[in-house]
């Protein structure tokens, strides 16, 4: 399966993923709403999809995003 597919059969974002993987790793969930600039309801929805998800699912998600991100910031 896909990233993409994964966001999209937990109905999630994939901006709103990466920004939340990256915040709560360091942040609570109150920090992290507030760093992705989302509702804490939505930081909760996010952790309980992650929750949900299959672990290869979740992996997938957390690194190809995560990998992404490091790549898009390499670049400035």
């Amino acid at each position: 399966m896909k990233t993409d597919e994964i966001l999209e059969k937990h109905n999630l974002e994939r901006d709103t993923v990466t920004r939340y993987i990256d915040a709560i790793t360091h942040l609570n969930q109150s920090e992290t709403a507030n760093e992705v600039d989302v509702s804490r309801q939505t930081i909760n929805r996010y952790k309980n999809a992650f929750a949900q998800m299959e672990p290869e699912e979740r992996l997938l998600i957390i690194s190809t995003l995560t990998q992404q991100k490091l790549l898009e910031q390499a670049r400035k």
